[in-house]
């Protein structure tokens, strides 16, 4: 093929795959597939001068959006920093398009400049999708199942085609889901729900109604705002799940946080039925473990309820910790107003809002980055959610995994959204470790160290990309912000904090 012949198949290829976005990192060996996106029509094009936060932004548009988006690098090492967000959307199952740029083929193993060995750099957490250079024949593609990362590798020798024309994407189409095959009668006495879509908790929310049997749900199942689910939903997260002896748990939606869940591996006499969108029962065991597709959701049919699974409510005492970390979570969920669509950074803002929400206003949406667990390239994947949408957007999030991410609001500029609240809520390291019951017997050294503890403040962070900052202890603070990107920096008590969680973990006992 010739470099234009190239790069018109990539095109085609994009288009065949539905995408309707890219997320570009420039360089010079990608010049002309940005040049060829660039003359496309029905594309929209985010610029990065960063490949990982590029990625990670991507993650977040097909979170909410449910489509296909392209990341264009140049080659070389900015091809691998892209692993990160890929390892998320694999155990998302999104479907992130990896678009690397590279030198021919015959300069492989050769250590020229900027020549690794791209091609299958992603590993199983990408399907490689084709390596072309000028030695290739030009080929069609026919699969489009749309719910992995790809790779597409692209070999461009010099002199580079910069006069590529582009082609229309506005005709691409969204890939179907393969059809599922007829599911057996649904029954359980425990449903778990987490990581769901609003759209998905809005088609599974009449099923739950009917099925019965109480749910123990996340802030990011979205499922707190419908009425009739409200006597099913049941209050305290983990300490009401110890309480917990169910015989069929039925779990919807993303791989829950609780350590509970996790307790479900040395459980097998315990049934676990997933229905998720992805293709992983988030436990090693496989014994008395299924899992459905969640196209099979609409044909489920459910048995005649048998007894339920007895769970203990429990209701934090948050108004007495009101400074708490979880008080401050109760107190944001009251002042965030209705239609926001909220971002909850992984580790500690997850597992609190989960503890501290109750019913959500009209339109309140979760969302959340749980494939890996991982605390990287949360700010720009909140980014990525909040691109297109409408009403204010909230991200909750730590200090280190702020840290994490800090050149993120780069593409704040490109952004149509004025209304951007990022929360950070610094407690001067990562005091989950604090609580994990192996690590407390470590030498105070050592916890110094796991905690990475610091007493940095995040006001020059706003000042350097020209965001409004305040710091504040008092939740009346943030009523009525300015329309426009601000940054919160909340300290929270850590005697309030310690004390809560405290009084919150000691072992369930259940009455006789």
């Amino acid at each position: 093929m010739t470099q234009a012949q190239i790069i018109q198949q990539t095109l085609s290829t994009l288009v065949h795959f539905g995408v309707r976005e890219v997320c570009i990192a420039a360089g010079a060996r990608n010049a002309p597939l940005i040049a060829a996106l660039l003359a496309s029509k029905g594309l929209k094009v985010w610029n990065f001068f960063e490949e990982r936060n590029a990625a990670f932004f991507a993650v977040g548009r097909m979170m909410t959006e449910r489509n296909p988006v392209a990341v264009v690098t140049t080659s070389g090492t900015a091809a691998a920093e892209l692993l990160p967000a890929t390892i998320e959307a694999y155990y998302q199952s999104l479907p992130l398009f990896l678009l690397t740029a590279d030198r021919p083929k015959s300069y492989r193993g050769s250590g020229a400049p900027q020549a690794i060995e791209q091609f299958r750099l992603f590993g199983v957490y990408a399907q490689p999708l084709g390596d072309w250079d000028a030695t290739d024949d030009p080929i069609e593609m026919y699969e489009t199942r749309n719910d992995r990362p790809r790779h597409l590798n692209v070999c461009l020798d010099e002199p580079l085609e910069t006069n590529v024309a582009g082609v229309d994407f506005s005709g691409a189409q969204k890939p179907q889901a393969d059809e599922a095959k007829s599911p057996p009668p649904l029954e359980c006495d425990l449903v778990l729900a987490s990581g769901m879509h609003p759209a998905d908790a809005q088609e599974v929310a009449p099923l739950l109604a009917k099925l019965g049997a109480p749910i123990v749900a996340e802030a990011t199942s979205n499922l707190h705002g419908f009425r009739d689910l409200q006597p099913l939903l049941i209050s305290g997260g983990e300490r009401a799940l110890q309480s917990a002896r169910p015989t069929h748990v039925l779990r919807l939606g993303a791989v829950p946080s609780w350590r509970w869940w996790r307790d479900l591996e040395e459980q097998a006499k315990i049934r676990v039925t997933n229905l998720t969108r992805s293709a992983f029962s988030g436990l090693a065991r496989a014994e008395n473990v299924a899992t459905l597709p969640w196209e099979t959701m609409p044909s489920l049919q459910c048995s005649t309820p048998g007894e339920a699974c007895s769970l203990l409510r429990f209701e934090p005492e948050l108004e007495k910790f009101a400074q708490s970390e979880p008080g401050w979570m109760r107190q944001l969920a009251q002042v965030i107003p209705a239609g926001s669509r909220v971002f909850l950074g992984n580790s500690l803002p997850i597992r609190e809002m989960n503890l501290a929400l109750q019913t959500t206003k009209p339109g309140v949406e979760f969302f959340a980055n749980r494939g890996a667990n991982g605390i990287d390239g949360l700010v720009s994947t909140f980014l990525g959610t909040s691109a297109t949408h409408h009403g204010e957007c909230w991200l909750i999030i730590g200090d280190l995994s702020t840290l994490y991410d800090l050149a993120a609001p780069w593409i704040i500029a490109q952004m149509d959204h004025p209304k951007l609240r990022i929360v950070v809520i610094n407690n001067g390291g990562g005091k989950i470790f604090s609580r994990v019951n192996s690590l407390r017997t470590l030498p105070e050294p050592a916890r110094a160290v796991i905690e990475n503890r610091h007493s940095l403040s995040f006001e020059p962070w706003a000042q350097m990309w020209g965001l409004e900052y305040v710091q504040t202890d008092d939740v009346h603070d943030l009523v009525d912000l300015l329309p426009v990107p601000i940054v919160i920096e909340i300290r929270p008590d850590p005697l309030q904090t310690e004390t809560f969680w405290r009084d919150w973990q000691k072992p369930v006992i259940r009455p006789r």
